[in-house]
């Protein structure tokens, strides 16, 4: 049986929530960047977009082999990259795709440490 890792059944889960904020907090902390996250659950993902666009915005136009470390760190694809990158608002939909992969990863992380 194929596990569930659709992103609306968790996000309301308030540990995953906060899991997921401390995920993208350690994942750019490697690069020397500072995320906050205030700790309310509620406008977690808010909080990360608004601090990530920009972020990135200044990764991808002035150090762009901290920004290609990055989405590789997060574990990004290059042909997801790419599509996102061919669209309009591309760094508020890459910072969504990254918020989306590190949320993967928790739930991900939990499905298989659930099976010890």
């Amino acid at each position: 049986m194929q596990p569930d890792f659709s992103l609306e059944k968790y996000r309301h889960d308030l540990e995953i929530v906060r899991l997921t904020a401390a995920q993208v907090m350690k994942d750019l902390e490697v690069f020397g960047i500072d995320i906050h996250f205030s700790g309310d659950p509620y406008r977690a993902y808010d909080e990360l977009l608004l601090q990530l666009v920009p972020i990135l915005s200044g990764l991808y136009k002035n150090n762009a082999s901290v920004f290609s470390a990055l989405l590789y760190r997060i574990d990004l694809s290059e042909k997801e990259y790419r599509r996102i990158m061919a669209g309009a608002e591309s760094m508020t939909r890459l910072s969504e795709a990254v918020i989306q992969r590190e949320f993967k990863k928790v739930l991900i992380r939990k499905y298989f440490s659930s099976k010890d």
